[in-house]
């Protein structure tokens, strides 16, 4: 599986982001929300989730996601 950030999936960065900022569960576990939330199927949705873990700070470095710090 590639790591490079990808475009379509600039929706999903942010989501998880925001779902991260909540506090409400653990990340590791965000691969159902993102199922729930957007419809994906099981293995997109887990590869979303490592490409955006792969991939923080440079997602942040790059302005697609903030810590909201």
């Amino acid at each position: 599986m590639s790591t490079e950030i990808k475009e379509e999936w600039k929706e999903y960065y942010v989501y998880l982001e925001e779902l991260r900022q909540s506090g409400e569960i653990n990340m590791y576990d965000a691969s159902s929300y993102l199922r729930k939330e957007f419809g994906l199927g099981r293995r997109e949705a887990i590869n979303v989730l490592s490409n955006w873990m792969d991939n923080y700070a440079e997602l942040i470095e790059k302005k697609i996601i903030s810590r909201g710090e």
